[in-house]
């Protein structure tokens, strides 16, 4: 086309200025001004997460906190339930071989009560039925 008809033609002149870029140099500003913000939108995601992982591990800590501390007044509890049977136990076998002496010593009273009374005739067992057999040992405690 002459120089005279390109003013007068309908179609835009593909004409680059000087001072523009290249235009495989935009593509890649392009693509690296894409890149440059879907870095940035994934490392914002990532730090969302990385938030997200710390609140859940942080409720994580103060709800086992809460069970440990718990678990450690119960274990006190049982503990302390534990020192009392322990008490009352010594305490009871105490009293229960006490008891068990008493009742050795009276039963050893009786029988030296019963051996005493029978080695002690009465006077009337003398004229009745010691001599006939007929001794009543039913009183005797062993």
């Amino acid at each position: 086309m002459p120089p005279s008809q390109v003013f007068l033609s309908a179609e835009p002149l593909a004409v680059e200025p000087e001072h523009s870029v290249p235009l495989s140099t935009s593509i890649e500003e392009d693509r690296r001004l894409r890149r440059m913000i879907s870095n940035r939108e994934s490392a914002r995601r990532s730090r969302m997460r990385k938030q997200q992982h710390l609140e859940e591990l942080t409720a994580e800590m103060n709800r086992l906190k809460s069970v440990n501390r718990d678990l450690s007044n119960r274990l006190w509890t049982v503990n302390q339930h534990t020192h009392l049977f322990r008490r009352d136990s010594f305490r009871l076998r105490s009293d229960s071989t006490a008891l068990r002496r008493r009742l050795e010593e009276i039963r050893r009273i009786l029988l030296f009560l019963q051996l005493q009374r029978l080695a002690q005739p009465a006077p009337d067992a003398l004229c009745t039925g010691f001599f006939s057999g007929e001794h009543n040992f039913s009183s005797v405690i062993v």
